[in-house]
């Protein structure tokens, strides 16, 4: 495509962008960009080529908020692309990448409808879009069908389709043809195209796809070593290397080893937008809906995931029981011993929710997906710990009848057993959020360690005895626990002595404490791994 702009609007800018990361084989580091320059034109398909490694998915993944550089700026459509504005960002963003991954378990519709929520919408309005996008890209007739039972092609479809959903001002394509047959990667790029048209919509395209280049994009930058070395008309190109090959004028930069400074020529303005609306309670609702829906999906399809509700700890009250039965334990030393077992079974039940708010996307590696939307800290976990209150739940019912029929074992009043119950719960939900943090700070090996930290918490806290079994030192920090103090509250009702005048008042107020310290290390987790580059890491 010829260019004859001569004035035209910028809406992304970029100043001086460096990223770094350590070279493990050199000892040294490998900068992925460094002090790269880069404005998109309103309207225009930039290409973004580059030989392997010259940094071309690092740039388009700092550009959409998934990495933060380690210096440089960035603005789009004039607002400063920084973390206290990333949600703003994000809802004139948009991306579609090549080999998509996205929660197996669910539908093509599934998906989109949970994304859609995180993009704000819901009801007949989310129904309209994605009965749109699926009518867009011919998915209909594979809208009940899961993801892990696509085939390439239409898993491209998906993306493509979820890349809409909140009709992006600009739509980042990273390679989004690589991988499929040549006549579904010709049908793909002729729906990219008649949609860019129809929709005036900012793109920013990498590809090693030179025909794919020289059909959609107006101008090209050329990437190598993380900077850009040229950045012009594809017409321009071709009359500067004095050849219609573009595979060859790709050769020849990815050859060339010098670094010209790049400018863009012509009477510029920044184009801009209003500012959103603000966040609202009923967004929050709607958000932690689309996780709470996932989660229930997720529980559902996978039969072995639900064997926690019962099996294991069914199986540990038992063995608890019969050791009781055997020791001759009296009322008052068994209803401490049970209150023991139902609050392992219960913590262990709704902390594992929690913690799959960053699983799930580890298992189907589209945490990256999940984190392009305008969601927050709180919704997901807040979301998944629904479930797990309900499955926590079900299994405090199921356990507390075996208890009673099997040993004798009987629950006290009504409003106290509801009071531990949910401050178990509260529990738990701290519980789920340590290991997400874990997670989201060292990566997917730490995952068997994040759950024994949590085994850690409940050992301390006097599950099967009190805590004056504890040396000195265990008991202070027992003392600090919440879980104890729910414990010695629900204990009293079997005779035995809190350590504090009021157990469930200083459960209560230390609960409190710890969520909103945990909900604040979260968020600081979750910018740590876009500076490192973990959630590129665990979404491949």
């Amino acid at each position: 495509m010829k260019e004859t702009k001569n004035t035209f609007e910028i809406v992304l800018a970029a100043r001086g962008l460096c990223k770094n990361y350590p070279d493990s084989q050199s000892k040294g580091i490998i900068k992925a960009l460094d002090h790269l320059d880069l404005t998109v034109r309103e309207g225009e398909i930039l290409g973004i080529l580059g030989p392997n490694g010259a940094g071309k998915t690092t740039c388009l993944n700092t550009l959409a908020t998934l990495l933060l550089p380690d210096s440089g700026d960035i603005e789009i459509f004039g607002l400063r692309s920084i973390p206290k504005n990333f949600n703003i960002v994000r809802s004139w963003i948009n991306m579609s990448s090549g080999y998509p991954n996205y929660a197996f378990s669910l539908t093509v519709e599934e998906n989109l409808k949970f994304y859609g929520r995180l993009y704000g919408l819901s009801g007949a309005a989310l129904q309209r879009k994605v009965d749109e996008l699926t009518s867009l890209f011919e998915l209909q007739s594979y809208a009940k069908r899961r993801f892990d039972e696509l085939s390439s092609g239409t898993k491209q479809r998906l993306s493509l389709a979820k890349s809409l959903l909140n009709d992006p001002k600009i739509l980042f394509l990273d390679e989004p043809t690589i991988g499929l047959d040549p006549d579904v990667s010709l049908k793909t790029r002729e729906i990219i195209m008649d949609i860019l048209q129809k929709r005036r919509m900012t793109v920013l395209l990498t590809s090693h796809n030179m025909d794919e280049v020289e059909s959609m994009c107006e101008r090209v930058a050329f990437i190598q070593k993380g900077r850009i070395i040229k950045l012009a008309a594809v017409d321009e190109l071709k009359r500067l290397h004095q050849t219609d090959d573009l595979e060859k004028i790709f050769i020849q930069l990815a050859r060339q080893t010098s670094s010209p400074s790049v400018q863009d020529y012509g009477a510029i303005t920044t184009k801009t937008l209003p500012l959103p609306p603000g966040r609202t309670w009923a967004g929050w609702f709607n958000r932690a809906f689309a996780f709470t829906t996932r989660s229930a999906i997720f529980s559902v399809r996978n039969l072995f995931v639900m064997t926690d509700v019962f099996f294991w700890p069914m199986i540990s009250l038992l063995s608890i029981g019969f050791m009781a039965k055997f020791v001759k334990l009296g009322p008052e030393t068994l209803g401490f011993v049970m209150t023991g077992t139902l609050a392992a079974g219960i913590l262990q039940i709704a902390q594992l929710d929690v913690g799959y708010t960053v699983l799930y996307e580890l298992w189907s590696k589209s945490l990256k997906h999940t984190l392009l939307t305008p969601v927050g800290v709180s919704e997901g976990v807040a979301g998944t710990w629904i479930i797990g209150m309900v499955r926590g739940t079900v299994a405090f019912v199921l356990l507390s009848m075996a208890a009673s029929w099997g040993f004798g074992f009987h629950l006290p009043g009504i409003m106290t057993t509801i009071l531990f119950l949910f401050g178990l719960f509260a529990c738990a939900f701290i519980l789920g959020i340590m290991v997400n943090i874990l997670i989201l700070s060292f990566g997917q090996k730490v995952e068997i360690t994040a759950w024994m930290f949590a085994q850690l918490f409940m050992i301390i806290c006097g599950i099967y005895y009190p805590i004056d079994m504890l040396p000195k030192f265990f008991q202070t920090i027992a003392m600090m626990v919440p879980i104890t103090h729910f414990l010695e509250y629900f204990r009293q009702s079997y005779g035995f002595k809190a350590h504090t005048a009021y157990p469930l008042l200083t459960a209560f107020a230390l609960t409190f404490l710890y969520i909103m310290l945990s909900l604040h290390f979260l968020g600081r987790a979750y910018t740590r791994a876009r500076k490192k580059g973990i959630i590129i890491r665990l979404s491949e």
